[in-house]
C-alpha cells in the first residue's frame, strides 16, 4: 500500500526558500487563506508549505488544520505546473474546517495565481 502522505520532494524546507519565495512572489488570499505562489523553479515536482500563526488558536486546531491542507494539496498536486512552489498561511480555521472547503479554497487560489495546468 502506497503512503498517501507528502514526500520529502514536495515539501519546501529550507529557510532562504521561504524567505524567496514570501518576499519574491505573488500574493493572493481568499476566505480565511493566504497563498504565495512562486514558479520560478520550471523544473521538478510542484513543492508545498503551511506556515501557521499561533493566533489561530491552540496547537489542536493549527495540527488539524495544517493536515487539512496538506490533503487539499495532496488532491491538487497532479493539475499543478512543475516547478510550482506554493505557501499557504491560513488566517480562519473555521473556514478551513473541511479538506472540501480548504480543496475548494486553495483551487480557485491557484486558478488566480495561474498555477493549474
Amino acid at each position: 500500500m502506497l503512503p498517501n502522505g507528502l514526500p520529502h520532494s514536495r515539501r519546501i524546507h529550507l529557510k532562504r526558500d521561504f524567505e524567496r519565495i514570501i518576499q519574491g512572489a505573488a500574493r493572493y488570499q481568499q476566505k480565511g487563506l493566504v497563498l504565495w505562489a512562486d514558479n520560478s523553479r520550471q523544473v521538478g515536482p510542484a513543492r508545498f508549505a503551511v506556515v501557521v500563526s499561533k493566533k489561530l488558536g491552540p496547537a489542536v486546531v493549527r495540527n488539524r488544520t495544517k493536515r487539512i491542507l496538506r490533503e487539499a494539496f495532496r488532491t491538487l498536486k497532479v493539475r499543478l505546473k512543475p516547478g510550482v512552489d506554493i505557501i499557504v498561511k491560513p488566517q480562519d480555521s473555521e473556514k478551513l474546517s473541511k479538506v472540501q472547503a480548504a480543496s475548494i479554497t486553495l483551487t480557485s487560489l491557484c486558478e488566480q495565481a495561474a498555477l493549474l495546468d
